[in-house]
């Protein structure tokens, strides 16, 4: 049975430092091309697959999401993203979540 998590107001801050470090990412580096906007719009839907998620697992995954430089190696962080919402949801939710994410991949 899955736990529901209330939200901590640090949960709040940290989304708002994410979206933060994810919005200014470009601004000291000439306008983006086609495959930069495409990283951040990946790495936005992956955070919001695991944003519910307990403080220390997502933090995790936030860090690997942000250190992602490629599509592949954002590919290569399915099986983390299953094991943790898994673990925290079940793996129907995990395979539903992650359904959003591979519509994104050719």
């Amino acid at each position: 049975m899955p736990r529901t998590v209330m939200p901590s107001p640090s949960d709040t801050r940290w989304k708002r430092a994410l979206d933060s470090v994810l919005r200014l990412a470009g601004l000291d580096r000439p306008a983006p091309d086609e495959d930069e906007h495409d990283l951040l719009f990946l790495r936005r839907l992956i955070s919001s697959l695991v944003q519910d998620l307990p403080a220390q697992p997502r933090c995790a995954l936030d860090v690997r999401i942000l250190q992602a430089r490629s599509r592949g190696e954002l590919w290569h962080l399915r099986s983390h993203l299953f094991g943790a919402i898994s673990l925290q949801f079940g793996e129907h939710e995990a395979r539903e979540r992650l359904q959003r994410l591979d519509a994104h991949w050719d």
